[in-house]
């Protein structure tokens, strides 16, 4: 049977059902495929933020660090903030803005305070014996200064100027060696001397002084807390030493440094003499005005010493000091001759620092025996 051409023509309702199933197929599609691409996207984007920040980060974070780390981390050395402070010392007054980065210091017993306060760092070189004439506590900090030179002779000022100080700290100045504070001055160096040494200073020199002449270091310094700290402890040396002097009158004394036609010895406003007194004993020219000098043999014979001191100044003294005394006749009568009652201090314990309170110690120590043999 032959068909007709509406037989041959697909049905109507079957053909917009094929069309939309066709359509939605194709949506569906397309939304998926979108749903791809945006995850893809989404993935790309978060590995492209991980792969920023770690170079992102080390540039932003040191911009935060230097400022804290340079005020929280505690350091053995100051930095040299501002100080601002103004002392006087010798009748000079000098404003120190900064705290001193590069000190020099001309004779050991300079050396040994600024190590005792810490402050080794600071110092660029020294003048002076070797670090074992110093307290075994500062031994090693001191041995870490560039020694310059020896204590004799005296150094220049061309040489103490050499390695570029910007401040000179000395027990004394001196003259004849052309090292004086004004010469430091004149070349724009500041310049610190023990109070004893000073060339106008007519008052009696005494431990508490020394004391003071730390504190004024340690507030150039800015290390208020450690001189204080310092001069705690030395003054509850003192106090064990008074506690135990005994009862009954001074032991005279004589320290004979050097001198046969005429002792340099300590007079009345020296450390030393501050010292003698403190331990229980008394010096004999205390009548005498001055710190350090020389005096007649026969004011040393009327104040007949019970107990004579000589210094050691490292390289020999004390045996020749004494060959002397006893030799000649005018002299060995003395009590302190005829008993054999000597004792040696070295020079450090002798001149303002803190091994005075280590002499301190060894004079007491000397004056109670004399006064167990009376």
């Amino acid at each position: 049977m032959t068909k007709s051409l509406g037989q041959l023509m697909p049905n109507t309702n079957q053909l917009l059902a094929a069309a939309f199933w066709l359509l939605t197929s194709a949506l569906l599609l397309f939304l998926v495929a979108c749903g791809g691409d945006d995850a893809s996207t989404s993935d790309n984007t978060a590995a492209s933020n991980r792969s920023v920040a770690p170079t992102v980060q080390p540039t932003a974070v040191p911009q935060a660090i230097p400022t804290p780390a340079a005020t929280q981390v505690p350091t053995a050395t100051p930095t040299p903030e501002p100080a601002g402070v103004t002392i006087n010392n010798c009748g000079v007054e000098t404003v120190y803005e900064v705290v001193p980065q590069r000190v020099v210091a001309t004779d050991t017993s300079a050396l040994e305070v600024l190590v005792a306060l810490g402050l080794q760092d600071h110092v660029i070189g020294y003048f002076g014996g070797a670090p074992d004439r110093l307290q075994p506590r500062h031994q090693a900090r001191a041995a870490l200064v560039e020694r310059l030179g020896g204590s004799f002779p005296y150094p220049s000022l061309e040489a103490v100027l050499a390695p570029g100080p910007d401040l000179v700290f000395s027990y004394g100045f001196n003259e004849s060696a052309g090292l004086t504070g004004q010469g430091l001055r004149d070349a724009e160096v500041h310049s610190f001397s023990f109070t004893e040494a000073c060339p106008d200073f007519t008052s009696n020199v005494t431990l508490d002084v020394m004391f003071e002449d730390v504190r004024a270091l340690a507030l150039i310094f800015d290390v208020e807390d450690r001189g204080e700290e310092l001069i705690a402890m030395w003054e509850q040396q003192i106090a064990e030493v008074s506690a135990a002097i005994p009862a009954g009158e001074p032991v005279r004394v004589f320290y004979f440094d050097s001198g046969e036609e005429a002792p340099f010895t300590a007079l009345a406003g020296s450390v030393m003499s501050d010292i003698i007194s403190r331990a229980g004993g008394i010096n004999i020219l205390s009548d005498v005005s001055g710190t350090w000098g020389t005096v007649e043999w026969e004011a040393v014979v009327d104040g007949d010493p019970e107990l004579i001191f000589f210094v050691d100044y490292g390289f020999g003294g004390p045996d020749a000091n004494q060959a002397f005394l006893e030799s000649n006749p005018s002299l060995s009568g003395m009590s302190a001759v005829v008993n054999g009652q000597y004792m040696t201090l070295t020079f450090l314990q002798s001149v303002p620092g803190p091994q005075n309170l280590d002499g301190l110690i060894e004079v007491a120590t000397a004056v109670r025996h004399v006064n167990a043999a009376r």
